[in-house]
């Protein structure tokens, strides 16, 4: 008990000592207490002075569109339906977050069935150009005329029927008025040469060869009443020449099959009275003079030149030869015009023919502008990066497949996403005094702790404000950044927002400056010592200094702080300094 009551006693007994010595120490003595106030002081100075606001956020990349496999714009079959391409996926060249310059490759493609949609267009302009040329070449015949092209007919001619050698009309089945058919018109020759086959046996094949002339009679044959009473009567006095143009040397039976023989042709210019059907004695000859006649007698087998004229067409409509413009036996030369048909029907309907074909060459035409499309999709199976950026998302992976057709819309051919990373934007809030120091397109400049060192160029793009479910005011503020290498979504920034700058200005400390009444005054300090309150009327402020654009002079001195401000427990020391403290 004893030991307990001294342990309490000494306890007090500490507790009045320490609390008689904190005394001593917070209760300043008399000596050291300055009997006036002093006074901290700056002088007003000039300078320049830039206001903003520093705000943080993290960098968000601009959404730079879905990269897309190439749509198959305007391919279509020969009949105009679309086709669909499947496109495979066969390499892949980035991933999602992997930085991307403007031109790299992306994805490779590949479209097993452009080439069968080439072979399938290829096709149909074979079908379609073996189409025109069957329909040209009935062109022709129609207006008989060899053409191979349309360009090569002009419908208000009509149809020319010409003649095709030089020569004479032998034949002639048709008259003004007859209806115009298919089949045979008239029949010219040229009979200003004879043809005479002959035979010779093997005893005058010897003697004989190609090239060679000969001499011969030529007679006619005059009916009887009975064969007995046919009469052979020369043409006329004196021989013809003629020339071996054929001479077979591979002798053969004769009709009879008594001798073997080889057969030949003369060909011989006509006096103009020799024609087909008439007899001719061959000699043997040697300078113009006959020798000795051969032993068969030959008979004269056609002219030299002999066509038939035949129309070989069709249309669509009744056809009247409206000119016959030659008549038997009449010379012509070649290609003179010996029937025409014409009038309205028969131009319309060359016309019609016309038109079907040139159709058929403009789908042709856009059948190899179908080709070209396709041709074009073959080089497009690399997508390449539109601009720099990063990838975001990537739809497809190697071995994917995807169908396009021209009624595609963009998302379905969608391959990847990308950020455009040349803008990049800074999404943050403020608070209500922050938000004084930011308007909309004030300049910021901004910094990134990732890349220590450098500066990016940015732009307040806009500035709103809402209130949140405790009802606080809450201010939005986005930045866009001028993007360049090295920038990523998510690196966090510094901005410091420019709000404006002064130069060459008075400014004061923001220590110095307090707010009385709604005004804005300072206490300057005068030659007496005595503090005098001034209104000011202040610009442009930062966490420093105040701009002063009225009410102060460059030199004065205005008040920072006084020992009127202090403690009882602080004092100044003689050092002149606003730095309380402690008594020692």
């Amino acid at each position: 008990m004893y030991k307990k009551i001294i342990s309490i006693v000494v306890v007090i007994g500490l507790v009045f000592t320490g609390g008689y010595f904190t005394a001593k120490m917070l209760v300043p003595d008399s000596s050291q207490v300055s009997n006036e106030p002093r006074y901290a002081t700056k002088e007003v100075t000039r300078g320049d002075i830039k206001q903003g606001v520093n705000i943080t956020g993290q960098l968000n990349g601009n959404w730079g569109g879905s990269i897309s496999a190439p749509k198959p714009e305007g391919i279509t079959d020969a009949n105009g339906m679309s086709i669909s391409v499947t496109y495979k996926v066969e390499e892949l060249f980035v991933d999602t977050n992997q930085m991307i310059k403007k031109g790299d490759n992306l994805v490779r493609l590949s479209a097993e069935n452009l080439g069968e949609i080439l072979d399938e267009l290829t096709q149909s302009i074979q079908d379609k150009q073996s189409s025109i040329s069957e329909k040209t070449i009935a062109l022709g015949k129609i207006i008989n005329k060899d053409i191979t092209d349309i360009s090569q007919v002009n419908p208000n001619e009509g149809i020319v029927i010409t003649a095709p050698i030089r020569g004479r009309i032998s034949e002639m089945s048709i008259t003004e008025g007859d209806m115009l058919e298919s089949g045979f018109l008239a029949t010219i020759v040229d009979d200003s040469v004879v043809k005479i086959p002959f035979k010779v046996n093997q005893h005058e094949f010897e003697s004989l060869k190609e090239g060679e002339e000969v001499q011969m009679q030529i007679s006619r044959i005059i009916k009887g009443n009975t064969v007995e009473d046919d009469k052979e009567v020369p043409l006329f006095n004196g021989f013809i020449t003629g020339k071996i143009t054929l001479l077979n040397e591979n002798a053969v039976p004769s009709s009879d099959m008594i001798y073997y023989v080889h057969n030949g042709m003369i060909e011989a210019a006509n006096p103009g009275l020799v024609q087909p059907g008439m007899k001719a004695l061959i000699y043997k000859q040697e300078n113009g003079t006959p020798l000795y006649s051969l032993y068969f007698t030959s008979i004269v087998s056609s002219y030299l030149n002999e066509k038939k004229v035949y129309y070989t067409g069709s249309l669509d409509t009744t056809v009247i030869a409206t000119e016959v413009l030659v008549s038997e036996n009449e010379f012509v030369e070649e290609g003179q015009t010996l029937i025409r048909i014409a009038g309205n029907d028969v131009t319309e309907s060359i016309q019609n023919k016309i038109e079907d074909i040139r159709k058929i060459k403009d789908e042709i035409e856009q059948i190899y502008k179908k080709i070209d499309k396709v041709s074009e999709l073959t080089t497009k199976m690399m997508v390449t990066a539109p601009s720099d950026g990063m990838v975001s998302y990537v739809m497809y992976r190697e071995g994917d497949t995807l169908v396009a057709s021209d009624s595609s819309d963009q998302w379905s051919l969608q391959l990847l996403d990308m950020y455009n990373t040349n803008e990049m934007y800074i999404y943050t809030t403020v608070s209500d005094l922050d938000v004084l120091y930011i308007r909309q397109d004030a300049p910021v400049i901004v910094t990134v702790d990732a890349l220590p060192g450098e500066v990016f160029d940015g732009v307040v793009t806009h500035l709103n404000q809402y209130t949140d479910r405790d009802g606080k005011t809450v201010y939005n503020v986005q930045i866009k950044v001028e993007g360049r290498e090295g920038l990523r979504p998510g690196m966090n920034t510094n901005c410091f927002v420019d709000s404006g700058e002064s130069l060459d200005t008075l400014l004061v400390p923001i220590e110095a400056v307090f707010e009385e009444n709604g005004k804005q005054k300072v206490e300057v300090l005068t030659e007496g010592n005595e503090v005098e309150i001034v209104e000011i009327e202040v610009g442009l402020m930062n966490d420093m200094f105040v701009e002063v654009l009225s009410g102060l002079e460059e030199g004065q001195l205005v008040v920072t702080g006084s020992t009127k401000d202090l403690m009882p427990s602080q004092s100044v020391p003689e050092n002149d300094a606003i730095l309380p403290i402690n008594n020692q």
